[in-house]
């Protein structure tokens, strides 16, 4: 008995002085959610027209994991935060503190940083963060950008049709007589084939001007604060006590058989 008190009192001991040299370690973590944009999409019903919502992300998961992981974005972080050690401790090649989870059924990301300073891991989750959003906006930027050069040529060729079209309603109204009749029949033809080609230009800048509205867009965003957690071994002195006495209980076992054993072995 005499030996379980003095192995359990060795061993709290040794668990107190464990938990006060134990290596601290700190976590940063962000939940990001990527950015999507829905698109109008005609699809034809029983000969009728209807419309229906496409909806893609910005960048899929499996792209945006790859860019926080590569050199360039590292660099463009470590230049964001004014850091020279971020790079290092991004670096994939060199044991990267960087950790990229994504979360299943969702378009989030639960992107994460450890290192022992707790302000350097502050600095490079905050600018990992502010460096995605940077990049996802130039992109949702560009796309834009895009639409509206289509919706300035598509302007000018509905402007284009509509004087044609109007050209020819007015020469069918002033023409008279049987060869403007045949005139009139060859016209007529023509400004319904302009009509139609109105009609899909008409729909199709109604559709882009729908794709680059605020409510059709949602920019890539921090879901929730950056957090910055303690990462230990023994999350409290409690636990790192316990685990100690459970250690000279069982130190003091195995040396009570070992005596046992030597004793047997002298007989």
């Amino acid at each position: 008995m005499r030996k379980y008190i003095i192995g359990v009192v060795l061993g709290l001991l040794v668990g107190a002085v464990l938990y006060f040299v134990q290596p601290i370690q700190w976590k940063g973590q962000a939940l990001v959610r990527v950015g999507q944009i829905s698109q109008s999409q005609n699809q034809s019903q029983s000969q009728s027209q209807s419309q229906s919502q496409n909806m893609f992300s910005i960048e899929p998961l499996s792209t945006v994991v790859e860019r926080l992981k590569s050199r360039s974005f590292v660099l463009a972080v470590a230049e964001r935060a004014k850091r020279s050690e971020i790079e290092e401790l991004l670096n994939v090649d060199k044991g990267s503190g960087l950790t990229i989870k994504p979360v299943r059924n969702s378009d989030s990301l639960i992107i994460s940083v450890v290192n022992p300073s707790s302000e350097l891991v502050q600095a490079s989750i905050d600018s990992v963060v502010a460096e995605l959003l940077s990049k996802h906006d130039a992109i949702l930027i560009a796309y834009q950008a895009d639409i509206r050069k289509e919706l300035s040529r598509l302007e000018l060729e509905i402007d284009v049709l509509s004087k044609r079209m109007d050209t020819l309603i007015d020469s069918m109204t002033i023409a008279s007589g049987k060869p403007a009749e045949e005139r009139g029949l060859a016209v007529g033809f023509e400004v319904i084939a302009i009509q139609h080609d109105l009609d899909y230009k008409l729909n199709r800048a109604s559709i882009l001007r729908e794709s680059i509205s605020s409510a059709n867009i949602r920019p890539t965003s921090l879901i929730e604060p950056t957090s910055i957690s303690q990462q230990r071994i023994f999350s409290t002195l409690l636990r790192a006590c316990l685990f100690g006495a459970l250690l000279g209980v069982l130190l003091s076992v195995l040396w009570g058989r070992w005596i046992r054993q030597e004793g047997r072995i002298q007989r």
